[in-house]
């Protein structure tokens, strides 16, 4: 939606607020976008790949490295994910 907006699959100067670390996919999806910035608050030792299992922002093979801002209401974020899957999962 966000590039249909824009008119360019590019969000160049653009900020994506997510409760969760992204997973590799995502973190593909933001490179490949040009995304500035990616703001999270529960990072995810599982399955992260901004900060936690992996760094690929880091990666000096990529060519394009978004800041990434970690642990903003990390414990909030926390509990909404969880809550979420606990009444997903009582449906």
């Amino acid at each position: 939606m966000a590039a249909k907006a824009v008119n360019n699959y590019r969000l160049v100067d653009t900020t994506l607020y997510v409760t969760l670390e992204p997973c590799i996919m995502c973190m593909g999806a933001i490179i490949h976008a040009r995304i500035k910035r990616v703001v999270f608050g529960a990072g995810d030792p599982k399955w992260g790949a901004a900060v936690s299992l992996y760094r690929l922002a880091d990666d000096t093979r990529l060519n394009h490295h978004p800041e990434i801002v970690s642990g903003i209401l990390e414990e909030q974020t926390r509990h909404l994910i969880k809550d979420f899957f606990i009444h997903k999962r009582s449906i």
